[in-house]
């Protein structure tokens, strides 16, 4: 701080227009830094150009189809990794040093980490501890591509309270509430002032606190006044306004109110008088809150709550030395009623893993072979993401069973937006659907108040198709709207 040309540009490059593929290029000439906040692709593109199993054959051909930043159109050498189509995961050509200092990814959704596949492996990748986690259960569990390829990254791994320096630039991540553990939101002390990237958050989850802490942390800068030596000019810059507010909008335009309570209240009033034999539910496999809700609700009721030995594995990852007690709970190894379903010999690493991890524990009587779901009688769940033959032929059809769609977000899922397909199969089975969710995105009047408290200079609206109603909505205020247009730099003093 206190540089002679306090000056930045940002640059959108993703989540223009458009939910997810978030990917924020911050420019600090004062401190000759450049970050990325997010490297994410948008889902529904990808999925649109790569589907029933297509990978892409090399990085030119995202960057042909606008997946992925051009590196030709930036002021960033070396972006991309010199690696070629797809190669085996310990196989990475070496990279030359790039000009980009870091890459910041707020969460573990693909909208805004699946870019870092591609990215030189000499630029050093931030995120939380249980991000990099999450991320790494993915490159563990899915099959090699070259958009599966996590392989010698740069990693650097934050918690919440960590200061980071880049050259300089002070950056603070600190944990909001989302529909996934170990989110965050960024301040980052510019030479202009502060900027403030939301990444994904909500206020209305049973973490709300974490966003209400984020919020203070914002208007206080607590963490950086305490913890680093600054100088009466650096305070002073730092006690300033916020200079910019990079918000998420996904769902400006609608909303409802709602919470995690009010899907466990739902279910709740559906098992007062249910009569159903099995319910299949489906949300994202990494939505936490979810999988903990419809838990807690088969363990209350004496239901079997089913999963794959993926999701197994990646719920055993997250209570792995976990520090909260959120995630501590459900507990993959002591929960008896939840019941694992397996097939076969193991193939891979991972699931050694888990099978270990559960007959270590002398529990291995919870799992379950395919054929042996026809001869549960009732009283069970099974968490599904997409329908599967080895699952619909041993189903006991002349039972009465539901679909329970709880997707939060359909946009960042692993199987995009699949609900209809699912719901018309099951059809034929005379199977019902119901709808019970909570979204993963701050509601209109929260984003309104929260924009109002932080009170920026500037707010530049990213991950929603309905930026302009920021502009209705703070039209009458000092807060000017900038609508960013896609690629096109914005300078800031």
């Amino acid at each position: 701080m206190g540089k002679s040309n306090q000056t930045i540009r940002i640059t959108l490059l993703g989540g223009v227009n458009e939910v997810g593929g978030n990917i924020v290029f911050l420019e600090d000439i004062g401190y000759d830094v450049k970050i990325f906040l997010d490297f994410g692709v948008n889902i529904e593109k990808f999925k649109g150009n790569y589907r029933e199993g297509r990978h892409p054959s090399s990085i030119k051909e995202l960057m042909n189809l606008s997946i992925i930043p051009n590196e030709d159109h930036l002021s960033i050498e070396n972006l991309y990794t010199k690696q070629i189509g797809t190669q085996p995961k310990n196989l990475v050509d070496e990279d030359f040093p790039s000009n980009l200092d870091a890459i910041f990814i707020s969460h573990p959704h693909k909208d805004h980490f699946l870019g870092i596949s591609f990215v030189n492996r000499t630029i050093p990748i931030y995120t939380g501890v249980v991000s990099k986690k999450i991320i790494m259960a993915f490159y563990e569990s899915t099959k090699d591509s070259i958009e599966n390829n996590f392989t010698g990254l740069n990693w650097h791994t934050f918690r919440t309270g960590d200061i980071l320096n880049i050259k300089g630039l002070n950056v603070v991540p600190f944990h909001v509430d989302h529909s996934i553990p170990a989110a965050y939101g960024f301040i980052i002390y510019s030479s202009a002032g502060p900027i403030v990237y939301t990444g994904d958050f909500r206020m209305h989850g049973p973490l709300s606190n974490m966003t209400e802490e984020f919020l203070q942390e914002i208007k206080t800068n607590n963490l950086c006044l305490s913890k680093i030596n600054l100088t009466q000019e650096e305070k002073n810059l730092i006690s300033n306004e916020v200079k910019v507010l990079i918000c998420e909008g996904t769902k400006v335009h609608k909303g409802m109110v709602e919470s995690e309570d009010s899907v466990k209240s739902n279910l709740e009033k559906l098992f007062q008088k249910n009569p159903f034999d099995f319910i299949l539910v489906k949300y994202d496999r990494i939505d936490w809150d979810r999988f903990r809700t419809y838990s807690h609700i088969a363990k209350k009721y004496g239901w079997k709550y089913i999963i794959t030995e993926k999701d197994a594995y990646f719920y055993y990852l997250l209570n792995k030395d976990a520090i909260y007690e959120t995630m501590k709970d459900p507990n993959i190894i002591d929960d008896e009623h939840i019941y694992i379903l397996k097939k076969g010999p193991a193939r891979f690493p991972w699931q050694e893993k888990i099978r270990q991890a559960i007959y270590k524990q002398q529990q291995g009587e919870r799992f379950i072979e395919y054929n042996q779901i026809r001869d549960l009688e009732r009283n069970y769940f099974i968490f599904i993401t997409h329908l599967y033959d080895d699952l619909m032929k041993n189903l006991n059809h002349n039972l009465k069973g539901l679909f329970i769609s709880s997707s939060v977000d359909p946009y960042v899922e692993e199987f995009y937006d699949n609900t209809n397909t699912i719901s018309k199969e099951l059809e034929k089975f005379g199977i019902p659907v119901y709808r019970i969710h909570a979204s993963g995105h701050a509601t209109p009047h929260d984003l309104i108040n929260f924009i109002h408290e932080v009170n920026p200079r500037y707010l530049i609206p990213i991950h929603t198709e309905h930026a302009k109603f920021f502009q209705k909505f703070f039209h009458t205020s000092e807060i000017k709207v900038i609508i960013a247009e896609h690629n096109e730099p914005i300078k800031f003093q």
